[in-house]
């Protein structure tokens, strides 16, 4: 542990010699002001309108975009000032986080962030992950191939050596709410790297999930690809919805699964509840109303979930006489005996990265396709299963 602080010492006295290393101060950067800059320019022709997505904000200024990303659980936000490249920084509080725009190379801590970048057309900008073998996206596993791209762990995992070496302009990250695993955010602001919260898997709605696209085109000036993207998966999963809500019968539909005797409940107002609902379905434990995963004994969920008529999981299964070996108590509820079981582990890698926490996170409109087609398979017949397949 000695020799690490002095190897992390010793690199930022070696940065300190050499400018730009690890990231320029807001004077160093007001000394790289284009003789050109107009302070009546607006730089951003292109701006994002944020319809569903309740974790982060932007104000947009002349030359400068003021970014706010808000934890729903603790209130706790983080500031974020992106800079348009050779214009001046404004005065700022020493909490913010000063970024300068459009970057150039980032590092991704999480796979849910990788689709946004292959939405705007920026992957060739990723220069690092948190671990290669989850990933799922076909651009980012050509780099792994090709040894464009490096593994860096995340949270207290993090190989603090690797990112500095690598010293993207911007590190994407998520926040757990373990402080342990937390403290990285500050570790890295303390050594000059600019981590950014992007905390679109704590969103209660699949369409402002998704709408995070928005956040991280803001990085490269990349809203209107952004925006055009989103307004038409919004689009088409409004569609659908209305058509599934519209109609009468509604099947009675659980959700989670079993681990070690206790059962793990989606909320009632949790993303797979939205979804279900959208679906022109009936969620078993409505009167619930957490947006996070509840536990419950075994003999309360039998007790409501045993008459439902489809249950959609996210276990590993691949026929019925897997679930009746994991717990013969599962065949006492219906949708087993029926056949209407589907979990969402289809679209899966080698080592079992699921692509339906991957891309599935941009494609929401696809995921209610796959809601519908089970329940309302009439209403979509030409659509084939994308993240979700039906146990045998």
């Amino acid at each position: 542990m000695k020799k690490y602080h002095v190897f992390v010492l010793f690199l930022l006295l070696i940065c300190s010699l050499y400018s730009g290393c690890i990231g320029n101060s807001s004077q160093e950067t007001n000394s790289l002001v284009n003789a050109d800059y107009d302070s009546s320019k607006d730089y951003f022709p292109d701006k994002i309108n944020i319809e569903y997505a309740q974790g982060f904000s932007v104000e947009y200024n002349n030359n400068y975009k003021l970014v706010t990303v808000k934890e729903p659980d603790t209130d706790d936000e983080y500031t974020y000032i992106l800079v348009q490249k050779g214009t001046p920084v404004p005065e700022h509080d020493s909490d913010s986080v000063v970024i300068e725009i459009p970057v150039d190379s980032v590092a991704a801590l999480s796979t849910t962030h990788l689709p946004a970048l292959e939405v705007i057309g920026e992957t060739d900008k990723l220069k690092a992950v948190s671990s290669f073998i989850y990933i799922n996206s076909a651009p980012v596993r050509h780099m792994i191939e090709e040894g464009t791209i490096e593994e860096v762990g995340t949270g207290s995992y993090m190989n603090t050596e690797s990112i500095i070496r690598i010293n993207p302009d911007v590190i994407f990250t998520l926040t757990t709410g373990v402080p342990y695993d937390d403290k990285h955010i500050d570790n890295l602001i303390d050594l000059g790297l600019k981590p950014v919260v992007v905390d679109e898997y704590k969103e209660t709605s699949a369409l402002g999930e998704a709408e995070w696209i928005k956040f991280i085109s803001l990085f490269f000036n990349a809203e209107n690809e952004a925006s055009e993207y989103f307004d038409q998966v919004a689009s088409d999963y409004n569609e659908l919805a209305e058509k599934a809500k519209s109609v009468e019968d509604k099947p009675v539909v659980m959700s989670g699964m079993a681990w070690q005797g206790t059962w793990y409940v989606p909320g009632g107002n949790s993303l797979i509840t939205q979804y279900i609902k959208d679906a022109g379905a009936t969620y078993f434990w409505n009167e619930n109303n957490n947006t996070a995963t509840v536990t419950l004994d075994f003999e309360a969920v039998l007790d409501m979930g045993k008459d439902a008529d489809y249950w959609v999981s996210s276990g590993i299964w691949d026929s019925t006489e897997e679930l009746e070996a994991e717990d013969p108590l599962y065949l006492e509820f219906k949708s087993v005996n029926n056949g209407n079981v589907y979990t969402s582990y289809y679209k899966v890698n080698e080592n079992g990265g699921n692509d339906y926490y991957e891309s599935g996170v941009v494609r929401p409109d696809l995921v209610l396709a796959d809601f519908v087609k089970m329940f309302h398979p009439e209403l979509v017949p030409d659509h084939e299963m994308v993240y979700h397949k039906r146990i045998e």
